[in-house]
């Protein structure tokens, strides 16, 4: 493919994204009621998706994966100053400059953001976490790879006091000029489940390689007390696994 048409597929995928979200962002939408997850897919078209066969979270478990030889994913992550977001729904991070990649599978995927919820949206082993945070790449193509790491109340982590030093308590974004070490949040214990799902919050698009390492990390009870504060149950529900398959990997 020339450069020229290359640039022109970039564009469009852009475009196109950027059409999808600012749709998407004008349509409101919860965590209960009427304009809850039971009702997302029911809120505009945008959100059709949400009805899907591929949507996450899942039930994960060890008894039921498949052990597979699947594609490594490279960890690159750089460290940075970062941008804390409320946007009303959840916290989020992302990076004031380059915030690193993953490679998956020959592609190298750009990270996004981290945000958290509260609860945790998978479950592993029937069991739910304090919390999970959702680490999202995405490639030239448009193609997302999202990690997710669950916690435990524990030692305290210095990054995620870093982020909640600076988390707006109201809807709003602040700058931090601490840099923080997003690798600290990633699990020593590299063992993980993978499958196709979707995003877990509108528009819930499809199609998106999910990560979710096994074991969790830590976090202080003040700081799981602290995200908790701002948002105390922003986490959706379990959803079918339909025809998907659970993979296990190391």
């Amino acid at each position: 493919m020339s450069r020229f048409f290359k640039t022109v597929s970039l564009v469009i995928v852009s475009w196109v994204l950027s059409t999808s979200a600012n749709a998407a962002d004008q349509i409101k939408w919860s965590y209960d009621g009427e304009t809850g997850p039971a009702h997302w897919a029911e809120l505009g078209t945008a959100f059709l998706a949400c009805s899907g066969q591929q949507q996450s979270p899942v039930e994960l478990r060890s008894t039921t994966a498949i052990a597979a030889d699947v594609p490594s994913i490279f960890i690159n992550l750089q460290q940075f100053a970062p941008d804390v977001i409320n946007d009303s729904h959840k916290i989020e991070v992302v990076p004031q400059g380059d915030g690193g990649s993953v490679t998956y599978d020959g592609l190298d995927y750009s990270f996004l953001n981290v945000h958290f919820h509260m609860a945790s949206d998978h479950q592993v082993d029937g069991q739910s976490f304090p919390m999970e945070a959702h680490f999202v790449h995405r490639s030239n193509a448009g193609n997302l790879v999202v990690f997710g790491v669950l916690f435990i109340q524990g030692q305290s982590s210095a990054t995620l006091q870093t982020i909640l030093d600076s988390a707006p308590k109201q809807e709003g974004r602040a700058s931090s000029s601490d840099i923080i070490d997003l690798m600290q949040l990633i699990p020593i214990d590299t063992r993980f489940f993978r499958y196709r799902g979707s995003l877990a919050t509108p528009p819930c698009s499809e199609n998106v390689t999910w990560h979710v390492f096994k074991l969790p990390v830590e976090a202080s009870k003040a700081q799981l007390d602290n995200f908790a504060r701002l948002y105390s149950d922003n986490h959706r529900p379990l959803q079918e696994l339909n025809r998907r398959y659970i993979l296990e990997g190391k």
